[in-house]
């Protein structure tokens, strides 16, 4: 489960896997579930897992970790 994690986080975050590394300290139990649910739901469906088709669209354009962060919360 520990390196599905680190892969959904790097799929979501469009970033390295040493940076997704770093984004499962910050990351809340909360912010995983929603990440691991849309990670499943990309997987399931066979679509593309790039973030940029995300619903609020802002991941993976250049937004720094932490507003990222905020937002998902």
């Amino acid at each position: 489960m520990k390196i599905e994690k680190t892969k959904m986080i790097m799929k979501y975050f469009d970033v390295t896997y040493k940076v997704a590394k770093q984004y499962e300290i910050l990351l809340k139990d909360k912010q995983l579930q929603q990440i691991k649910a849309w990670y499943e739901d990309k997987k399931d469906t066979g679509l593309s897992t790039s973030p940029e088709k995300s619903a609020d669209g802002s991941i993976g354009q250049g937004i720094d970790c932490q507003k990222k962060l905020d937002k998902k919360s």
